[in-house]
C-alpha cells in the first residue's frame, strides 16, 4: 500500500522537467472559465448591492520556445446586479484580442509561474429592468500572474488572478443618444480569479 502512494505521489509531483516545458512551434488551446463576485453592504442596515460575474475565454497560442507563448483569445463576460431596491441589471462584454505569456518552472516539478499581458477590443451593453440603456465599446489591456500545472505531456490546469487593466470605453445612453468617453484603472488581484485548463498539440 505505501508503495502505491509512492508511486502516485512521484506520478503527480514527477521531476520530469523536460516534459512540463513547451517545445518551439507547440500550439496551446485551451480556455479559462471567469468568476467574480462584490457584495456592498451598508454597516447596521439590510441594504446590500450584488454583483456577480461570469464568462469563458477560449485562446489558441503557439510557443516561440520553451517559455514564451503568444496567441489570441475571445473572453465573455456576463454580469448580474441586484440592488436594495431589488433591480436587476444584466450586462455582457465581448472581448477579442491577442496576448503573450512567459513561463517560469518552480525547481524540478510540474508547476509553472507565468505572467501575461493582453489587449483586445471590447463591446457590450446594459440592461436595467430588461430594458436596455446604455451600449458601448473600446479597448483594454491587462497584466495579470498565474500558476500552471503541467498534468502530462499534452494537457495542463491553470489558475490565473485579476491583475492591473486598464480600459476606455464610448457609452452611449440608449435613451437620448448622448455618447461619452470613459476610462478606467483596476487592481483586481484580491477579488478575481479564474480556473482553465490548455491542451499542447
Amino acid at each position: 500500500m505505501k508503495k502505491l502512494i509512492v508511486m502516485a505521489a512521484v506520478a503527480l509531483f514527477g521531476t520530469q522537467v523536460a516534459k512540463a516545458q513547451f517545445s518551439k512551434g507547440d500550439v496551446i488551446l485551451g480556455g479559462n472559465l471567469n468568476v467574480s463576485t462584490t457584495s456592498n453592504k451598508v454597516k447596521d442596515a439590510d441594504d446590500k448591492d450584488t454583483k456577480t460575474r461570469f464568462g469563458v475565454s477560449p485562446k489558441v497560442g503557439m510557443a516561440l520556445n520553451p517559455n514564451w507563448v503568444v496567441g489570441v483569445f475571445a473572453k465573455t463576460s456576463f454580469g448580474f446586479d441586484k440592488n436594495t431596491a431589488d433591480v436587476k441589471t444584466k450586462t455582457y462584454d465581448i472581448t477579442p484580442g491577442i496576448f503573450v505569456r512567459n513561463y517560469h518552472m518552480i525547481g524540478e516539478s510540474k508547476f509553472a509561474f507565468f505572467a501575461e499581458a493582453n489587449a483586445g477590443y471590447h463591446f457590450g451593453q446594459k440592461k436595467v429592468a430588461d430594458v436596455k440603456t446604455d451600449t458601448y465599446n473600446g479597448f483594454s489591456v491587462n497584466v495579470l500572474p498565474g500558476i500552471t500545472y503541467f498534468v502530462t505531456k499534452h494537457f495542463m490546469l491553470e489558475g490565473a488572478f485579476g491583475g492591473l487593466s486598464y480600459a476606455y470605453d464610448q457609452h452611449k445612453t440608449e435613451a437620448t443618444g448622448v455618447k461619452n468617453n470613459v476610462s478606467s484603472f483596476d487592481f483586481n488581484f484580491p477579488k478575481e480569479f479564474s480556473l482553465g485548463v490548455n491542451w499542447i498539440f
